[in-house]
């Protein structure tokens, strides 16, 4: 029997994929709850997306153990079997195509495809419709007015693999809002889409995702244009979805108990409307850069700690120095005269509580060890520590997060605009502005494999800039876009300024009757106050439904 087993598990191997699982999979979640029970090893969760090849043998290790599994996660596990049926075992007998196919079903269970075709050892292709719709309803007390928008997406997705090695991707949709805009753009990927803030009569969007990737078992290279998302729990400290994409390389080495990984991205930096009366008016945005390196060390099955450095530099082209993933960027930020923007980071988790996860990031923007403790505002810092768990697992299928961030005073700021830590504006880490501190519970509800229930519970202190009697801003540390100024004072004690105090609760329900047609309702509640202003809120509710086929 033993043979069996050891041949079964040789045959997984031999139909590699180089694609990438985008970031808002929910093998993600599954894989976390999984890292928590010491189900799986040498999980990363610092770093997502990971390749198809990369997951399934994750799920290689759990399918071993899926007699440890509750029911529900039981019932999940087979779901990804079906998805990643080609990667784990060769096959496409649970796959069916609406070209090629003369039973497609669309109220099967199978994984569900336009057309695929897959030759053993040469190529791989996958071809998805996407149609996605989204109502959207905002009720604002100051206002006292409720608004609504409805959002229509539809486009394609196309994934292969050539020569078992190179993989490929290229999603692109085209959507159309209508109803209030502002309210549309509680979506935030149209808050920040060009099509659609063109022009203030535009009612259209469109977006673009695309990579090639080289997958050579210990080391991967990526050129690409999706969602990177680097950092623990649900506030990424060094890269979050907050921001618009952005193209990038990235570079990563995994062995055994070592991994190394290096990105270098391009970003944009603050827009600037130029009137001409010659060429007429237009935006002028320089460009700037981000690069980012990470060793993580698997010391044990209960710990893990990584080191690493990230640069952000602009007002040049992409600097060569940067492009070395194995120098010290702090170093080479000093021999280049110190013009940049440059952080250092250490990272932990340890599971050695059955069924739970604690992490821990700390992160140096800038610091002078002489001046620790007298409040000098060019002490930044990033501090965060949380835990996940699944308490009850076997017993009540309900996972629980808790997560306390804080950021002290000019934290991700720079003197100089083209150096901080922000990508058209947008933070590119948390969206936690410096000067804050957060508190983050989450609890999600496991009905079924296809039926989750999360709520999240939130509350901050922000110590905003606020206005001087004579009209000029007083910085105190509180906007990641106002860096220290020369005239700024010396000393910011941690949520010095206007205080401002923020609550979101939120709850969303999802649901995935038939695979690959899911429905989502997302609640949220979010009041902020400030000593100035007397308590506002807004409600808002989010209901979509997305289908791939």
């Amino acid at each position: 029997m033993k043979i069996i087993i050891f041949f079964l598990v040789l045959s997984f191997n031999l139909f590699p994929q180089a694609e990438y699982v985008s970031v808002s999979n929910r093998i993600y979640d599954f894989l976390e709850r999984m890292d928590n029970l010491n189900l799986v090893e040498k999980y990363n969760s610092f770093e997502i997306p990971k390749t198809r090849q990369e997951l399934a043998d994750y799920l290689k290790q759990i399918i071993s153990l899926s007699n440890q599994l509750d029911e529900v996660d039981k019932q999940m596990l087979e779901d990804f079997k079906i998805e990643f049926e080609y990667e784990l075992f060769g096959s496409l007998e649970k796959s069916e195509s609406i070209i090629g196919n003369n039973d497609y079903d669309f109220l099967s269970q199978k994984e569900k495809y336009f057309y695929y075709f897959s030759k053993e050892s040469k190529l791989s292709l996958f071809i998805n419709l996407i149609a996605e719709g989204e109502l959207i309803f905002n009720r604002n007390s100051i206002a006292n007015n409720t608004s609504s928008a409805t959002l229509v997406n539809v486009g394609g997705e196309l994934r292969g693999t050539v020569l078992d090695k190179v993989g490929f991707y290229l999603r692109g949709t085209n959507g159309i809002a209508r109803g209030d805009r502002n309210t549309a753009m509680l979506k935030k990927e149209l808050l920040y889409n060009f099509k659609f803030t063109e022009k203030p009569d535009e009612r259209f969007f469109d977006e673009t995702q695309a990579y090639v990737s080289a997958d050579f078992d210990l080391i991967k290279l990526k050129l690409a244009r999706d969602r990177l998302e680097l950092g623990y729990g649900t506030n990424k400290s060094i890269l979050d979805d907050n921001s618009p994409l952005f193209d990038y390389l990235s570079f990563k080495i995994d062995y055994d108990f070592f991994n190394f990984s290096y990105v270098h991205g391009k970003l944009l930096g603050d827009s600037k409307f130029i009137n001409d009366s010659i060429s007429g008016s237009y935006n002028l945005i320089p460009e700037k850069y981000f690069a980012y390196h990470r060793m993580g060390f698997d010391i044990s099955p209960h710990f893990n700690f990584g080191l690493g450095e990230v640069v952000v530099y602009g007002d040049r082209p992409f600097d060569l120095s940067y492009l070395v993933p194995f120098s010290f960027l702090k170093s080479v930020e000093h021999s280049n005269r110190d013009r940049d923007n440059t952080m250092l980071f250490f990272d932990f988790i340890n599971q050695t509580i059955p069924k739970t996860k604690v992490y821990f990031t700390f992160l140096i923007d800038d610091i002078s060890f002489s001046k620790i403790g007298k409040a000098w505002w060019g002490n930044q810092t990033l501090f965060n520590i949380g835990l996940q768990s699944s308490p009850f697992y076997q017993s009540i299928p309900i996972d629980v997060k808790f997560e306390y961030l804080r950021l002290q005073p000019y934290t991700f700021s720079h003197r100089l605009s083209r150096n901080s830590f922000t990508h058209y504006g947008y933070n590119l880490g948390t969206s936690v502005q410096p000067n804050s501190e957060l508190f983050f519970l989450g609890i999600s509800y496991r009905f079924t494999s296809r039926l989750t229930l999360a709520a999240d519970f939130s509350y901050s202190n922000h110590g905003a800039n606020f206005v001087n009697n004579d009209g000029t801003i007083q910085n105190v540390g509180g906007d990641i876009k106002l860096g220290h100024r020369t005239f700024d004072w010396e000393t910011t004690k941690f949520l010095d300024g206007e205080l401002e105090i923020f609550r979101n609760i939120s709850a969303k329900i999802y649901y995935e009757p038939i695979n690959q047609f899911s429905f989502f309702l997302n609640a949220a509640y979010t009041s902020n106050s400030t000593s100035k202003l007397k308590l506002q809120n807004d409600t808002q509710i989010f209901f979509g439904t997305s289908l791939n086929f």
